[in-house]
């Protein structure tokens, strides 16, 4: 019985973010075919959503969407992390700047978590999805994750990493590990070329967030030789779209130099 309400907790923050990344109303079909759910119990947890009155429900075209109910339960939690501007409005800043993907992520072990994930509006377009799973050693956000650690704790991190890598080609060596991080304390920004992603490159920075908060990072990712060729620019876009977060958050700036 326990097993059974953490599914059904775990399905209900799957489905907010399905309509996070979709931005529309939906259908059941629709929304168990994109999570994997069976549809009769997709169909019965938006049901209760719309009865608890989180979720609206239009009879005639049979969509289901979230609404102002929820957002409000919600709110107080950007409002309290980022105070100046809304996260969401930052990232399609980025978004509209450059066409890239736009991905914000958190440790979770020894991976990098996607928190939300805004797709990119440019042909040959790198694809993430909000929630899946990036390799901490070798994705850009990971590696800026790890500038958080101390680097004392980083060859245990390493360890774990590549004990749950079956294929031993990806192992990273203590060395490439530590020198991965000094690169990215030293530049204020990481990058990765292929590394996590087959094609795909990645330029990822530390989210300026309040003090005692988990460490964000805010990262975009495209095609390797569009990304490496645009690099600059797209390093000072994203610090200079975290500015208004810097200053609320009241901590200096992490980037150092190149």
């Amino acid at each position: 019985m326990a097993d059974y309400h953490v599914k059904s907790a775990q399905r209900v923050l799957e489905l907010l973010e399905f309509f996070a990344e979709t931005r529309r109303p939906a259908l059941v079909k629709e929304v168990s075919q994109a999570l994997g759910y069976p549809q009769s119990s997709t169909s019965v947890l938006l049901k209760s959503l719309v009865e608890s009155g989180y979720f609206d429900y239009e009879s005639r075209s049979g969509m289901y969407v979230p609404n102002v109910r929820l957002a409000l339960a919600t709110a107080w939690i950007e409002e309290q992390l980022f105070t100046e501007q809304g996260l969401l409005r930052l990232m399609q800043g980025i978004l509209d700047a450059c066409g890239h993907t736009v991905m914000i992520g958190t440790q979770q072990g020894v991976h990098v978590r996607y928190l939300h994930v805004l797709q990119a509006t440019r042909q040959g377009r790198f694809i993430a999805k909000t929630g899946s799973l990036r390799p901490l050693f070798r994705s850009a956000p990971g590696r800026m994750l790890l500038t958080a650690h101390p680097e004392k704790n980083i060859g245990l991190l390493l360890r774990k990493a590549n004990a749950l890598e079956n294929d031993e080609r990806l192992h990273v060596e203590l060395k490439a590990a530590l020198s991965d991080r000094r690169k990215a304390i030293r530049n204020g920004y990481a990058m990765s070329l292929g590394t996590s992603t087959p094609g795909a490159s990645a330029l990822a920075i530390l989210l300026p967030v309040p003090r005692g908060h988990e460490p964000l990072t805010l990262s975009l990712g495209g095609p390797i030789n569009e990304i490496e060729s645009d690099r600059k620019t797209l390093v000072d876009l994203l610090y200079s779209a975290t500015e208004p977060f810097r200053k609320a958050a009241d901590r200096p700036a992490a980037r150092m130099g190149e």
